[in-house]
This record gives structure tokens, C-alpha cells and sequence, in this order.
């Protein structure tokens, strides 16, 4: 048969296009998954370092073999034989996750005392992050759910009330779109998905409290129904009962709310009545009642305006404009919620507060003349504080609490870094304290994180706006065993007064009182007579106060 030039260009012409497509498929088919990327950027050491455990569900039993050979493989350092399998695996399921507890937790490499906030990790490009508190140990947990490149989350703890942060627990999948935390019977729960290994699924992971590792399987607490995404989500525990809720923003707009007792591990929904009309703003809290009406959340509708609600009552509904957050905080009956005010120019923050009945009252936090947004509150012990993001020239993270004679507290700037516009957290730490974490904008770190806290009614910040413009209160050896030194100074000569306290506020000994005419002071500290642990060296200094803390070793 003879072929003419046309038909034998054609026929070169498919040939070309069909090598293209097969090679466009080999390189689909070969693109490392999330998983699979984050184990191959691993360097050597955190090889070494690495703990895997397998992400997946699948009926297929030789699927689940085959996930635990990859596990097994991997943590025995078989590396490359265990990324050989992972591609099998994920051949006959798709896409999995990758959980990795690190073997000896990774410290925050630059690190700092209260005068310069304490960075929380070593990740930069924070996309959302979660605080909590577990008051039995002591230990603070932040999560942070990532903005670009890997991990996907992790968790950093802080075992000695937010001086130093170590991670302890990283996750790689499909990037979650929300992701919150929350302590409860010893452990830290984390809510999240994994929308391209099963977008219906919400996720649950339990670490435990003591070291921040993996203490139990993952697993799926509540799904959604074909179709539907999980847009937000919030989880809160109950700390008289130890009770967890779930509280999901759903992409059709409606709001589901589980919950379980975690050592029952069975999951209840709850209805709501909201089946349309959610759009964005999440925010949920428990106020500590032994019912299941405790439940109380807020979120924006697609009319602009804040939604509260409580158990599975309505509550509130307030044209607002259509903002980036809520936040709501309630104890025994008593809800606040803080929002961002859209309808006044510049737009503010503000909050709603009932006191268990009908009535609501409206407060502003921020000033009138400057933008204002992200506010975040928190209620403790019938004590409320609030923090949110001043928009002035130089952005600032604004803190006040509600003091006992009621009024609130001047508003100050709390963080040494210009906070971001994402969202900070607050948390209630004990009587006069609460935790602040939050993210910064562009310096010293685009996104990365950092802690602060106001000790014994609001000693830091008074100490930044009033007292000194640069000050040191430093104890060497820290953590110290037996004898150390213990050096103050500032800029200008101060009346001081020294004293120690433990990590619940009781007063432990006077350490210095008198006057510091060049605004130094060094002293030898002794505390070979204290049981191990956290203890605060308080700096009194024009009745305004400052607090750093000291580990006490054997």
C-alpha cells in the first residue's frame, strides 16, 4: 500500500501528540502526593528523628497490611524501601496521610524571655493557629495549620508555662481547610480534614498531654453528606465533664454539632435548625454546665449579619457586615461575643454580652478614631479579657480585662511584633493570667508565632506602656539547680521589689525591696530548698509589675 505525503505527515503528527499524552500521564502518575513529598524532603536527621504512622481507611485488608509494612519499615529506618511500598499503597487506595511524631521533640531555635516575646516553633507562613491549655499539667499546646509548602499542621507545647516550645507532632495530606484544638481527660484533641482522601470525613486526632505525641488511632468523629465540604470548624471541651463538641460550618451553608465523651468515644449529633444561610466567621465555646445546652456558637450569615446561638436555641441576630471572625467565650449561662463591626467607618470591634436571659448589651473595645479587627475573648473564673489587632500606623495586638471594679482596663499593646490580620488566640490560664498567642505580620518572620501573657492582672503590658522602655529581669542558670543569679535592669532608676511566687499565684519569698538608683540589681538566688518545677519571679517596680519564669531542677 502507498502512503502520500499527507497521510505520512498525519500519522507522524498522532504519533507526536499520543507520545505527549503518555508522557504527560507518566509524570501525573509519578508526581509525589503530599504524603509522599513530605517523607522524601526529610533530611537525614529528622529521618532519624521520625515516628510515622499511616492516614488512610479502606476495606481492602491487604491495603491495611501493606500500610502497616510502610510504617513499620520507615521507623525502622528502611527509608527507601518504605517510600516503595507507599507508592504500592497509595496505588490501590489514592492519596493517604502521613502522622509523624518526632522521637526526641524539636526545640524553637530562637528563643526569649517576656521584654521579647517567645517564639512558638520554627515554621514561618502560618495560615491559622489554635491555643490550649491543660491545667492539671500545665502544659500549653499551640496547632498551626500551614499556608504554603510542608507540614500540613503541627503541634508545638510548652511545658513550662510558655517560656520554651518544643514541636512534637507533625501531619501531611491534602492541605485541611480549618483545623481547631481543644484538652480534655489528659489530652489534646485536634479536629481537621483531609479533603482529597475523603472530603465528607472530619478527622480527630488525641496526643497526650504529657508529651504532645500520638496516644491512640485517628479517627472520623462525624461526616457529611455527598456533596458537601467542610468550610470551618471549631471544637470545645467541657472541663467539669470532660466532654467534646464539634461545631462544623458546612459549604450548603448549614451547621452541624457533635459530641462525646472521649472515653465513651461515641458520637452524638446534635440539631441545629440551620440548614442554609452560614458563611464564615466559626467561632464555638462551652460555658462549663453539665448539660448539653452548654453549647454556644456565632458565625456570619450570607445577609452580613452575627449569628448567636445557644444549645439548639437562636439567640441573637445583629447586622454587622460581613467580617473575617467571631469570637465567643461563656460560663454558667453567660455568653460575650466579640465581632467586627463593618457598618462604621473606620469598622471596629465590639461584643455582645448576655448574662443568661434575653437582654444584650453592646460594648465597643476598640478606639473610635482607628480601625480595628480579629478580636478575640476569653472568659475565666467571672473574669473576662479580650484582645484584637489596632490598625494604626504601626499595627499593634491590644489587650484589655475587665477589672474587678467594673470597668474595662485602658487598652495596650501586648506583642513586641506587629501582629498579622489572622486571628490570635487567647486562653485563661489561671486567677490573673491568660496566654496570648498570635502571628506576626512581616518582621521578624513573615507569619511565624509567638507567645506572650499577662501575669497577675496585666503586669506585662502595664510594665511596656508605663514604667520602662527597655528592661531586663533575667535568672542564669534557668532552669537552675540549687544557686544561680538573679540580674535586673532598666533605663532609669526604679524603686524594686522582688518577689517569687509557684505557678498558682501563692507567694513563696521576698527576694529584694529598696530602691535601684542606677537601675541595676544583681542577687544571688538559692532554691535548693524548692520542690521541682515552674516557679514566677515578680518585679514590682511604681506599683506596676512584671513577671518571668524560673524551672527549678534536682
Amino acid at each position: 500500500m502507498r502512503f502520500t505525503p499527507a497521510l505520512v505527515l498525519l500519522a507522524c503528527l498522532l504519533s507526536a501528540a499520543g507520545a505527549k499524552r503518555s508522557e504527560a500521564m507518566d509524570q501525573a502518575q509519578t508526581a509525589p502526593t503530599p504524603a509522599r513529598a513530605a517523607l522524601e524532603q526529610m533530611s537525614a536527621c529528622e529521618r532519624k528523628n521520625s515516628c510515622i504512622s499511616v492516614e488512610f481507611e479502606s476495606h481492602d485488608s491487604e491495603a491495611v497490611l501493606l500500610g502497616s509494612a510502610v510504617e513499620r519499615l520507615w521507623n525502622r529506618g528502611q527509608y527507601d524501601t518504605a517510600l516503595m511500598q507507599l507508592t504500592n499503597l497509595e496505588a490501590r487506595v489514592g492519596c493517604v496521610a502521613i502522622g509523624n511524631s518526632w522521637r526526641r521533640p524539636v526545640p524553637t531555635r530562637e528563643t526569649g524571655l517576656w521584654g521579647s516575646d517567645v517564639r512558638i516553633g520554627n515554621r514561618d507562613s502560618i495560615a491559622e493557629l489554635s491555643l490550649a491549655y491543660e491545667a492539671m499539667s500545665g502544659n500549653l499546646f499551640v496547632v498551626f495549620r500551614h499556608g504554603t509548602g510542608l507540614p500540613h499542621f503541627s503541634v508545638c507545647m510548652s511545658a513550662d508555662a510558655g517560656a520554651t516550645w518544643v514541636e512534637t507532632f507533625t501531619w501531611n495530606g491534602t492541605p485541611p481547610t480549618s483545623l481547631d484544638a481543644a484538652v480534655a481527660t489528659g489530652h489534646l484533641y485536634v479536629v481537621y480534614n483531609s479533603p482529597g482522601e475523603n472530603a465528607q470525613q472530619l478527622r480527630l486526632r488525641r496526643l497526650a498531654c504529657s508529651d504532645g505525641r500520638p496516644d491512640g488511632p485517628w479517627v472520623v468523629p462525624c461526616t457529611l453528606d455527598v456533596g458537601d465540604t467542610m468550610r470551618e470548624v471549631s471544637l470545645v471541651s467541657n472541663q467539669n465533664n470532660n466532654r467534646l463538641h464539634i461545631v462544623t460550618l458546612v459549604s450548603d451553608g448549614s451547621v452541624l454539632v457533635s459530641f462525646a465523651y472521649p472515653n465513651v468515644g461515641q458520637w452524638t449529633r446534635l440539631s441545629t435548625g440551620i440548614s442554609s444561610g452560614a458563611y464564615c466567621g466559626l467561632d464555638a465555646a462551652d460555658d462549663g454546665r453539665s448539660d448539653t445546652a452548654c453549647i454556644f456558637f456565632s458565625y456570619y450569615d450570607a445577609n452580613d449579619s452575627l449569628r448567636v446561638y445557644g444549645g439548639s436555641e437562636h439567640r441573637l441576630t445583629l447586622h454587622t457586615g460581613r467580617s473575617g471572625s467571631t469570637s465567643i467565650s461563656a460560663f454558667c449561662g453567660s455568653v460575650v461575643c466579640a465581632f467586627e463591626d463593618e457598618t462604621t467607618l473606620p469598622h471596629q470591634v465590639r461584643y455582645v454580652a448576655s448574662l443568661g436571659d434575653t437582654a444584650w448589651s453592646t460594648t465597643t473595645l476598640s478606639d473610635a478614631g482607628t480601625a480595628a479587627e480579629a478580636p478575640v475573648v476569653a472568659v475565666g473564673d467571672h473574669r473576662l479579657a479580650a484582645i484584637f489587632r489596632h490598625c494604626g500606623p504601626t499595627a499593634e495586638l491590644r489587650f484589655r480585662w475587665f477589672t474587678d471594679s467594673g470597668f474595662w482596663s485602658d487598652p495596650v499593646s501586648i506583642a513586641d511584633h506587629a501582629p498579622s490580620s489572622n486571628r490570635p488566640e487567647i486562653a485563661y490560664l489561671g486567677p490573673g493570667a491568660y496566654g496570648v498567642a498570635y502571628l506576626s505580620d512581616t518582621s521578624p518572620v513573615v507569619r511565624g508565632a509567638f507567645f506572650d501573657r499577662s501575669d497577675w492582672a496585666y503586669g506585662v503590658a502595664e510594665w511596656r506602656r508605663h514604667v520602662v522602655v527597655e528592661a531586663t529581669l533575667r535568672v542564669t542558670p534557668n532552669p537552675l539547680k540549687g544557686r544561680g543569679h538573679l540580674s535586673y535592669e532598666s533605663n532609669q532608676p526604679v524603686d524594686l521589689r522582688l518577689r517569687m511566687y509557684d505557678r498558682t499565684g501563692r507567694f513563696v519569698r521576698a527576694l529584694f525591696e529598696g530602691g535601684c538608683p542606677t537601675g541595676r540589681q544583681a542577687l544571688t538566688l538559692d532554691v535548693s530548698d524548692l520542690s521541682p518545677g515552674v516557679y514566677f519571679i515578680r518585679a514590682a517596680v511604681n506599683t506596676r509589675a512584671r513577671n518571668v519564669p524560673v524551672t527549678v531542677v534536682r
